[in-house]
């Protein structure tokens, strides 16, 4: 992206996930090969009837973490409680001294989520024709929106910036990194809050298979729910360096490209495009992180595609072996894993590897840690509509 202005750079980076309610506790899970599935039981009443599924149910909702000192945080949606405490953890992380925070004006917030505020409008409308608008929480409606976790967060961190909240399925993680990095290639901000959540309800656990994922194999059948938060602190890379900041990774390439017409999906075009725009060749790519979650088409999608780039000489791997799919929040938690594994030239095993599907080509994927050789990373992203998405980190 340098060649079009300022390079978009990771700083801070904050999660909670199935495996932990933080990217150490997440990371450590995943190389230990352990994986967050959980019989869930749903307890909110929009829909009829029990449900009780396999799920990747977020271990730790943060309790004893304050959202940036706020008050009154039970009125807040379970959506944006999340993501106020992790954007406030992300914030730390990216570490910022008083001389060089940003200028709160400069400060945006860009959020993506799937589904993110529906269960609660579903039950504000619920409550409000069964028990009466007067006994709805006055909190209920506003909390109800799907901008509400990302207005939360732009109060919370004092954020005065643009705000917005992207969705679009599994990409919409995404869509909110790439109008973060435009927001700072064009200098529209100075810092960005990027954030994605999703967390689980019972039309998603319904729908879910009762057995764990298994990526790329022959008979996978789809992968449980699962809800994370992501937080990830986005500014430009030379102005980051000269403050002494840490930075995790450099967006260096960046595209998503919606599906074919006849349904194809655009994960091979958005490779190329990512590709191009990083000025990275393919043989030079040492890892890349696919959404792989044991879903037909989309598995199928990303191994092709992932093949006719690198073949069979980079490693791949996949978290959502181990967490489910988390939706809207997929994209991001991609970015997080993938910046520490370029930290420490290792990627954790892909969970479920079992029965490789022949008619797939074969790709570097492995049950135990890969040490790739170091070189840029790619993330591939896909979702059933033929959506792609894919960045080059460095």
């Amino acid at each position: 992206m340098s060649p079009h202005g300022p390079t978009a750079a990771v700083t801070g980076i904050a999660l909670a996930s199935p495996l932990g309610g933080s990217l150490d506790a997440t990371w450590e899970a995943l190389l230990a090969g352990r994986t967050g599935f959980t019989e869930t039981a749903a307890t909110d009443g929009l829909y009829p009837g029990p449900v009780r599924a396999l799920s990747g149910a977020l271990a730790d909702d943060l309790p004893d973490v304050p959202a940036f000192g706020r008050k009154r945080l039970r009125a807040l949606s379970r959506e944006s409680l999340l993501v106020s405490r992790v954007g406030m953890l992300a914030w730390q992380d990216a570490g910022f001294e008083p001389a060089t925070t940003p200028d709160p004006e400069e400060t945006a917030v860009v959020l993506g989520t799937a589904a993110g505020g529906l269960s609660g409008y579903l039950t504000v409308m619920r409550d409000g024709l069964t028990l009466g608008p007067e006994l709805v929480s006055p909190y209920a409606g506003p909390q109800g929106s799907l901008n509400a976790a990302a207005s939360d967060l732009s109060m919370a961190s004092g954020a005065q910036g643009s705000i917005l909240t992207v969705t679009a399925g599994r990409c919409s993680g995404a869509h909110a990194l790439a109008v973060a990095a435009d927001h700072i290639r064009t200098g529209q901000a100075q810092a960005v809050l990027v954030a994605a959540v999703d967390v689980l309800d019972p039309l998603r656990l319904a729908r879910g298979p009762a057995r764990a994922p298994r990526p790329f194999a022959a008979d996978r059948a789809g992968a449980p729910p699962g809800e994370a938060a992501v937080v990830l602190v986005v500014e430009d890379s030379a102005r980051a360096r000269a403050r002494g900041a840490r930075v995790h990774a450099e967006i260096a390439g960046l595209s998503v490209l919606r599906g074919g017409v006849d349904g194809g999906s655009a994960a091979a075009p958005a490779i190329a495009a990512a590709l191009a725009d990083a000025g990275v060749r393919a043989g030079e790519l040492s890892l890349v992180c696919s959404s792989a979650a044991g879903a037909r088409d989309t598995d199928r999608a990303e191994a092709f595609a992932v093949h006719g780039a690198v073949g069979s000489g980079a490693a791949v791997y996949s978290p959502f072996g181990a967490l489910g799919d988390c939706a809207g929040a997929v994209t991001l938690l991609q970015v997080a894993l993938t910046a520490r594994a370029l930290a420490e030239g290792r990627t954790p095993p892909t969970a479920g590897l079992a029965g490789a599907d022949p008619d797939l080509p074969a790709l570097a994927t492995s049950s135990a840690p890969h040490e790739p050789a170091g070189g840029p990373a790619l993330v591939l992203t896909t979702d059933d509509d033929g959506q792609a998405a894919a960045l080059v980190l460095r």
